[in-house]
């Protein structure tokens, strides 16, 4: 929609639990090179590769937890020269919030030593 609105005041954001909700060809770098020119914020947050179930207990998890590679995500915004915001996605996860947020700022400081 970003492209056929083609105004400098209209872009994109990747969120990963969406795009994991919704396309099962987890081929992510391709669509992120195509949104770079529009490419304004990304959302990220621990999960699973694969959910068969409704709701999202499995594709919003904390940042350590799950299997899909948030790192290599990582990794992709970074040759792909992405330098917007990231922001952690926590909705509906149960337990204490606090001690979820320690574990994903961990996780987070961990993920960004390797790049």
């Amino acid at each position: 929609m970003a492209e056929k609105v083609d105004r400098p005041n209209v872009g994109v954001m990747f969120n990963l639990c969406h795009w994991l909700r919704v396309d099962q060809s987890r081929d992510y770098g391709s669509l992120l090179h195509r949104a770079m020119p529009r490419l304004w914020a990304v959302s990220i947050n621990g999960a699973d590769v694969h959910d068969e179930k409704p709701g999202w207990d499995h594709y919003i998890q904390p940042l350590d937890r799950g299997s899909f590679d948030v790192a290599g995500l990582l990794e992709t915004l970074d040759e792909l020269g992405y330098t917007g915001p990231i922001g952690l996605q926590c909705f509906g996860i149960g337990g204490d919030a606090r001690e979820h947020l320690a574990r994903s700022m961990a996780a987070w400081r961990r993920m960004r030593q390797t790049l």
